[in-house]
């Protein structure tokens, strides 16, 4: 798989730092709103860190991917960036698929890989809970750098997209 530097100047520098500072702040004023005045959120219950955590693997991808995607089309078609037209790494064609269908599969992906070595981190770090500010701190943090790792990957998939006719 062989991009152009421009294209990987739009993968890494344009879109991995604004999916790093939009899920940075939508992440905080998430965790702000739901969690705000509980002193302490445990690793596992009703409103936990693990859970919250797990959601955010999932939704974080989908949502990226169905806001993502048309707004990488659009820059293509516009011819702001190149549509990649050469050969994908065989693990990405699965995801040549319609937009929907793809932010789902990305959502089980992450949550798969990003949610389970997360939550397997705390649980190896031996997290039993965190006090608002550190649970803050974390759900910022893996929301941002989730949000840097799956955005240029949702762009190049949508670079590799064929125009429709």
């Amino acid at each position: 798989m062989q991009l152009t530097s421009e294209q990987r100047r739009f993968l890494w520098l344009g879109q991995s730092p604004v999916g790093f500072g939009i899920n940075v702040v939508l992440a905080g004023a998430i965790g702000w709103a739901m969690f705000r005045g509980t002193g302490t959120i445990p690793l596992w219950g009703e409103s936990s860190i693990g859970g919250d955590t797990l959601g955010t693997s999932f939704f974080l991808p989908l949502i990226s991917c169905m806001i993502v995607t048309p707004l990488v089309r659009s820059q293509v078609r516009k011819g702001a960036t190149s549509a990649f037209t050469g050969a994908l790494a065989s693990w990405l064609r699965p995801f040549q698929v319609s937009v929907p269908a793809r932010a789902v599969a990305l959502g089980f992906v992450s949550l798969a890989l990003g949610g389970g070595g997360a939550v397997a981190l705390l649980s190896v770090l031996r997290v039993e809970a965190f006090g608002f500010a550190a649970f803050l701190g974390w759900k910022v943090l893996y929301a941002g750098v989730l949000g840097a790792l799956v955005s240029p990957a949702i762009a190049l998939l949508a670079l590799a997209d064929r125009p429709r006719r």
